[in-house]
C-alpha cells in the first residue's frame, strides 16, 4: 500500500541535535585544505612511484640485476639476481640507497630495505 509523502513525512530521520534552522552544507573555503593535504599525503605515499622509480635509483648498471618488489610500512623489498650482488647491495650499499630514495621522496618515511635472492 502506497502512503503519500506527508504519511511519510514522520519517518525520515533527523540528525541528533538538529533542530532544523542550522546550515547543514559546509563551505568548500573550510574543506579545500583538508583535501589538499590529504592528496598531498597520499601522493607521497604512492608505492607505485616509489616502484617505478627504481632502475633510477639503483643506476643503469645494476637495474637489469634487481626489481623492486614492494613497499609497505616504510619497507621497501628488492629482488636480485645472484647471492654476489646480494652481499654487495646489503652491505656496502645500502647507505647510499637509502640516501637517494630520502632525496627523491622527502616525505616518505624508509625503515629498511630488503634485499632477497630470486
Amino acid at each position: 500500500m502506497w502512503m503519500g509523502s506527508k504519511a511519510m513525512a514522520h519517518y525520515y530521520r533527523k540528525p541528533r541535535g538538529y533542530d532544523g534552522t542550522g546550515i547543514t552544507s559546509h563551505r568548500i573555503v573550510d574543506l579545500l585544505p583538508k583535501v589538499l593535504s590529504s592528496l598531498v599525503e597520499i601522493n607521497n605515499q604512492r608505492p607505485d612511484l616509489i616502484l617505478a622509480s627504481w632502475p633510477e635509483i639503483i643506476g643503469k648498471e645494476l637495474a637489469p640485476m634487481t626489481e623492486a618488489i614492494s613497499f609497505t610500512q616504510g619497507v621497501l623489498s628488492v629482488k636480485v639476481k645472484n647471492s654476489t650482488l646480494y652481499s654487495l647491495l646489503n652491505q656496502h650499499d645500502k647507505p647510499r640507497i637509502v640516501a637517494r630514495l630520502k632525496a627523491k621522496f622527502p616525505g616518505v618515511h624508509f625503515k629498511n630495505i630488503y634485499f632477497r635472492i630470486g
